[in-house]
């Protein structure tokens, strides 16, 4: 009976969204109407021969009229056979789908091979990896889609981006053949990727580095393929390059984790397997793997320090009072703690998760949490340089209790800025801001400045939802209009900052839909 329950849920979940889309779904759609018809400006060159492979492993589940749905995809868009697929056909058994298999070889471009049995995932992907021929793979699932120019797209971006070692792009869900709920991520953020592997769909991979590092080789990452990959290219000292363009729309339908991810139990330990690939390349034993607390249950994790004992930096308490930034005179030793008078924290063991951040990411130089005022109102989260101004904070104004775009508020996370209202910074970080900044830059603003220093010094701010209090006080009302105007005068190379918030977003209203562009956002 409960699977029986949970599978009507899910049947009505779908057709709820299929007939009855929201006002966000039907803004987007016609976004993204719009922006295919910008994109077909854009992205208009051919594609060189041998640049990209597509891996797509197929088993008996399967379902048919999904893989003829991307075949059809692929086909449309590579007519010249620039493009390579290479298909395996994972153990099937049924008809139907073999006679289908015969029918795409066709196309000479179509590199079809068989295992006799089902190797799963992992084994079935590393197949397909090592069959490949082109410069670049990216897994495409045989159940979800290709938008149209997808490939035009990623070939653009790879020869713009100077040929990075990996890439991905957004993505959307599809159900029939409505889309619905995007994904605008960010660009590359270590910080993000250990809590949750937003990277997946579509992930493009160097072939060569991949093989090196041993992508799709271990059995026990058989559920998170995509993480495992980026991972490992992260262990070995990589970046990827962002495509901020919608190009994977991942299916929703009665056997897809992107409706239930309970359809694949393994999951979870696939995850825990890529996470502690991480930190036993770091040799980080003083950290331990759990569900994030503010996301329990759900496929969310958070690298948790076992220390113990008492915080081990000094706190520096912070009045209303207007003072300059640079009446702030760092402490001995490595951190500083900024407070608030006004701030109570909701947990004393918050600088646990400070001390984290800052071994787990060395390039961190500020962390800073999140504000409610008596209401459970958000005054203070992260902040992002062009938002609602020189700095604002997008998440500002939202329930305590939301877990914000794609639950981004509770998940660390880079950011442009945070508030010293709460708020752990190196403390020879802070003395460079201080000699860098004006003599007028005030205390209440230092995050902002501290931001801009880091962005041009190649330096890290992180938001972490683990540093978490309440305040009775507005700290925005302690912002003059004119310091404001001063650091976006100072600071107008660096505004807006697309790089922790979409290019596709708007500045104005949070996660709104922005205008079209017809530059692309091509990475120097």
């Amino acid at each position: 009976m409960p699977g029986l329950r949970a599978s009507l849920k899910g049947l009505l979940r779908r057709q709820s969204d299929l007939l009855f889309p929201n006002r966000e779904t039907r803004e987007y759609r016609r976004w993204i109407a719009g922006r295919l018809s910008y994109r077909a400006l854009l992205y208009n060159q051919p594609i060189d021969p041998g640049l990209l492979s597509i891996l797509t492993p197929v088993w008996d589940g399967s379902p048919l009229r999904y893989l003829e749905a991307l075949a059809s995809a692929v086909v449309a868009q590579n007519q010249s056979g620039a493009c390579e697929w290479v298909l395996l056909d994972n153990g099937c058994a049924r008809r139907p789908l073999l006679e289908f298999f015969q029918g795409l070889r066709a196309h000479p471009w179509i590199k079809l091979h068989r295992l006799k049995r089902n190797a799963g995932i992992i084994a079935g992907l590393r197949s397909c990896l090592e069959r490949a021929t082109s410069r670049y793979v990216m897994a495409v699932d045989a159940d979800d889609l290709l938008y149209p120019d997808a490939l035009r797209v990623v070939a653009t971006y790879i020869q713009n981006s100077n040929y990075p070692s990996l890439l991905y792009s957004d993505e959307d869900k599809v159900i029939g053949s409505s889309v619905y709920q995007p994904y605008m991520k960010p660009d590359w953020d270590p910080v993000l990727l250990l809590n949750s592997a937003y990277i997946a769909h579509l992930g493009i991979l160097d072939r060569r580095e991949a093989l090196d590092l041993g992508v799709y080789s271990d059995p026990n990452t058989e559920g998170s393929p995509d993480w495992d990959a980026f991972i490992r290219f992260l262990i070995a000292g990589r970046t990827a390059a962002h495509i901020p363009e919608v190009l994977y729309s991942w299916r929703v339908h009665a056997r897809s984790t992107a409706d239930d991810a309970s359809t694949k139990p393994y999951v979870l330990a696939s995850q825990r397997a890529v996470l502690q690939r991480f930190l036993d390349a770091r040799a980080a034993s003083c950290f331990h793997i759990e569900h994030s607390p503010l996301l329990g249950g759900m496929a969310h994790w958070r690298l948790a320090s076992q220390r113990t004992g008492s915080k081990p930096f000094p706190t520096v308490v912070i009045s209303r009072e207007p003072r300059p930034a640079r009446s702030l005179l760092p402490a001995s030793g490595d951190l500083l703690h900024l407070m608030g008078d006004d701030v109570q924290a909701d947990d004393s063991c918050w600088w646990k998760d400070a001390v984290s951040l800052f071994e787990l990411h060395p390039d961190i130089v500020m962390i800073g949490g999140r504000i409610r005022d008596p209401n459970g109102i958000v005054t203070e989260a992260g902040r992002i340089f062009g938002f609602a101004g020189p700095c604002g904070c997008p998440d500002r104004g939202r329930r305590f209790d939301d877990p914000g775009y794609f639950a981004q508020m509770w998940k660390q996370r880079s950011v442009s800025a945070v508030s010293s209202q709460f708020a752990v910074i190196r403390a020879s970080f802070l003395i460079d801001v201080l000699r860098a900044s004006p003599e007028t830059a005030s205390l209440a603003y230092l995050g902002a400045w501290a931001g801009a220093r880091a962005f041009r010094t190649g330096k890290r701010v992180a938001y972490s939802p683990y540093l978490s209090g309440a305040s009775n006080f507005d700290w925005n009302s302690l912002i003059d209009p004119a310091e404001e105007s001063l650091f976006a005068e100072l600071n107008r190379d660096l505004i807006p900052d697309h790089r922790f918030y979409s290019r596709n977003l708007s500045l104005d209203k949070p996660f709104a839909f922005g205008p079209f562009t017809l530059r692309p956002a091509i990475i120097p």
